[in-house]
């Protein structure tokens, strides 16, 4: 009797061991690798949001959270039992986070990606004023923008744009060109931009203040070569067209001085391919 006994309380103690690995969630796990990329259709905005199933194995559903750029927190954007979903964040950025679910538990997984542009700011010159310092370009890896001479055909991966007046001299009204485009159309260029494969590049026409909270870069087809800078200050929409993957970006001239040739510029890099936000 006291073997029987002491039999069934080992079973006993088993199964008491088992509910307390279930309730302090061992079982479950958080989501890894979590990304987000441009959605599928390129006609609108929309973020996919994809992550890796867990180590522990499939929850029971992954909850979405989204926190816009503007805000302090995060809001739940959507479930789903897949691995990937489609958000529309309706002309907003900001950071996404995923969660695990496994029964009454949840797991929030480390990866927090973000889709708010990268803030850049700088003075250029009109390349005849100064052709050391008439260029701009943002890195593909960082999304940070500097400044570059449009001299070196060392420098032709770096340029995204320069500022000319289009002309011989100074003092004509000021563009944003395409770098590709500077021995064809500029007449200022020759002599100073050397042969070199220079980045392809498309721009929009200005862009009003009162609609960038909602900006949404254009399709392809309303770029253009080059873009005259009609007012102070004056945003302009950014295609990089000759990129395999490409980026788009909006520049924000504040001012500039025609006797000088001098520009004031900031800039958002959108750091996600293909993905048409910078709302900031």
């Amino acid at each position: 009797m006291k073997k029987l006994i002491s039999v069934v309380l080992t079973g006993v103690t088993v199964l008491a061991a088992v509910v307390v690995i279930q309730g302090c969630g061992v079982l479950g796990g958080p989501p890894s690798g979590v990304a987000v990329s441009a959605g599928p259709d390129e006609s609108d905005s929309t973020v996919l949001v994809s992550w890796t199933v867990p180590s522990e194995g499939a929850a029971d559903k992954y909850v979405v959270y989204f926190r816009p750029a503007s805000d302090s927190g995060y809001t739940v954007v959507g479930e789903t039992t897949a691995i990937s979903f489609a958000h529309n964040p309706h002309g907003m950025t900001g950071q996404y986070k995923v969660s695990a679910v496994f029964g009454g538990d949840s797991y929030d997984g480390a990866d927090r990606p973000t889709t708010v542009p990268v803030q850049s700011e700088a003075v250029l010159f009109e390349i005849n004023a100064d052709s050391s310092r008439c260029g701009f370009g943002w890195r593909r890896d960082s999304g940070v923008g500097g400044v570059f001479a449009m001299t070196e055909s060392a420098g032709c991966a770096s340029v995204d744009f320069y500022v000319s007046d289009l002309l011989a001299g100074t003092g004509g009204p000021l563009s944003i060109v395409s770098p590709n485009k500077a021995d064809s159309i500029d007449s200022g260029a020759v002599g100073i931009v050397p042969r070199a494969a220079w980045r392809t590049n498309g721009f929009s026409n200005q862009v009003l203040a009162e609609t960038v909270p909602s900006y949404k870069a254009p399709p392809s087809a309303t770029y253009f070569i080059y873009t005259t800078l009609a007012t102070q200050p004056c945003r302009v929409g950014c295609y990089t067209a000759g990129d395999t993957v490409k980026h788009y970006a909006l520049i924000q001239v504040d001012s500039f001085n025609l006797s000088s040739g001098k520009v004031w510029m900031k800039s958002w890099y959108q750091l996600v391919p293909g993905l048409r936000l910078v709302h900031h």
